[in-house]
C-alpha cells in the first residue's frame, strides 16, 4: 500500500514557499514561484501577476528576464526535467536488488508509479501540465524521452527486450496520471496492484497471479453512470462547462459563466447543478458520458477482456489515438487535473 507523508504542522512553511524565499536571485525566484503556482493549482493559475507576488517580485521582472511568460514556463518545466532525472538515480539504486526476472520488473513498476505519485507528487503534477498544455517539443518532451530512456534501461536490467520497455513505458504514463487520485488510496492502490501484476502476466511473462477484483470494486465504488443517463440538458451544460475550464482553470468555473457558454439562464445552471462540486462532478461526468459515446461503435476491451499481447495493443492503439490535442481525452486529462488538487473534488475524479 502506498504510504501517504505525514501533513505538515499548521505553522510549518511548505518547503516549496522555503525555496523561493531563500533564492536571492530575481530568475530563480522567479521560476521556482511558477512551479510552485503550477504544481499548486494549474498552470491556468499562472498568470504574471500571481507569479511576480509569488516571488515577491514586479510583474516587469517577467519580461525583463525571460521576455515573456511562456519562456518562463519553459525555463521552468526544464529545471522539472533537471530535477526528474535525479529523481530516477534514486530509483534506479532502489530497484537494483530486485531479482532478474518479470516478477522483478512488475515490481520495479509499481514501486516507480508509487514513489512518483507520493514523494514526487510535486513534479508529476508539473509533468502533467506540461503534457495538458500540448506542448509537444522542449521540455515536455524531453521529460517524455527521459522516462521511455528509464524503462528500457529497466527492461534491459531485468532480461526484457526493448519493445518489453517500450510497452512500460506507456503503462507508466498512463498511471502516473491517474494514480494521482486521492479519491480512495487504499482501494485504489490495491486496483494498482491488480493492474500492474495482469499487465506483467500478459505482456512480461510472470507467473499468473489470483485476480482480486480490487479494480472493478473501484470502478463500481466510484459512481459511473452508465451512457445515456444524463439529462440532454444537463449533458449540454457539462460541455459547456467543460469548455470554461479548460479556457480558464478550475478558478473560472463559475455558474454565470457556463452559463454564458451554454447561452441558457443562470437559474438553469443551478437547477442541473447546485453547486461549484456537483458542476464540477457533473463535467467529468459529463466528459466520460461524450468519451463513451465516440467509443460505442468501437470499444476497446476491458481488462477482463486483454488476456493476449494483441488485445493488450488493440487497447493502447485505441486510447493513443484518443489522446490526440484538442480531443475529449485531453479536455478529460485537464479536468481531472483540477479534480485531484482539492480534496473534495476527489470523488469527481474517480469517475474518470
Amino acid at each position: 500500500m502506498a504510504v501517504r507523508p505525514p501533513s505538515r504542522p499548521a505553522s510549518a512553511a511548505p518547503p516549496a514557499r522555503l525555496a523561493i524565499e531563500r533564492a536571492s536571485d530575481t530568475r530563480q525566484r522567479l521560476i521556482l514561484a511558477t512551479a510552485d503556482l503550477v504544481a499548486r493549482d494549474g498552470i491556468a493559475a499562472a498568470s504574471a501577476r500571481a507569479i511576480a507576488a509569488n516571488a515577491a517580485a514586479s510583474p516587469s521582472a517577467i519580461n525583463y528576464n525571460f521576455g515573456n511568460i511562456e519562456r518562463l514556463l519553459q525555463s521552468t518545466f526544464a529545471l522539472a526535467v533537471d530535477e526528474t532525472r535525479a529523481w530516477l538515480d534514486l530509483r534506479r539504486a532502489e530497484i537494483v536488488l530486485l531479482p532478474g526476472s518479470p516478477d522483478g520488473a512488475a515490481w520495479a513498476l509499481l514501486h516507480g508509479l508509487r514513489s512518483w505519485t507520493t514523494e514526487g507528487r510535486r513534479l508529476a503534477l508539473l509533468y502533467q501540465e506540461a503534457l495538458a498544455a500540448g506542448a509537444g517539443e522542449g521540455p515536455a518532451a524531453d521529460w517524455t524521452r527521459l522516462f521511455r530512456d528509464f524503462w528500457l534501461e529497466v527492461a534491459e536490467r531485468f532480461g526484457l527486450a526493448p519493445i518489453d520497455g517500450r510497452l512500460m513505458h506507456v503503462f507508466f504514463e498512463s498511471e502516473a496520471l491517474y494514480h494521482l487520485s486521492t479519491w480512495s488510496p487504499a482501494l485504489e492502490d490495491a486496483a494498482l496492484s491488480d493492474t500492474v501484476e495482469h499487465f506483467a502476466h500478459v505482456w512480461l511473462g510472470a507467473p499468473l497471479r489470483p485476480w482480486r477484483g480490487a479494480l472493478s470494486q473501484a470502478e463500481d465504488a466510484s459512481g459511473t453512470r452508465p451512457h445515456g443517463s444524463a439529462p440532454p440538458a444537463a449533458m449540454r451544460i457539462a460541455k459547456a462547462a467543460a469548455e470554461v475550464v479548460e479556457d480558464k482553470g478550475l478558478a473560472g468555473l463559475t455558474h454565470r459563466a457556463v452559463a454564458h457558454r451554454a447561452g441558457v439562464t443562470t437559474g438553469s445552471v443551478t437547477h442541473h447543478f447546485r453547486s461549484i462540486e456537483d458542476l464540477v462532478a457533473g463535467v467529468i461526468r459529463g466528459q466520460v458520458q461524450v468519451l463513451t459515446e465516440e467509443a460505442v461503435a468501437n470499444a476497446p476491451p476491458t481488462i477482463d477482456e486483454i488476456l493476449t499481447p494483441a488485445r493488450l495493443f488493440e487497447a493502447l492503439r485505441f486510447h493513443s489515438a484518443g489522446d490526440r490535442p484538442a480531443s475529449p481525452a485531453i479536455r478529460r486529462r485537464r479536468l481531472f487535473l483540477a479534480s485531484v488538487r482539492r480534496r473534495e473534488l476527489a470523488a469527481a475524479g474517480a469517475v474518470i
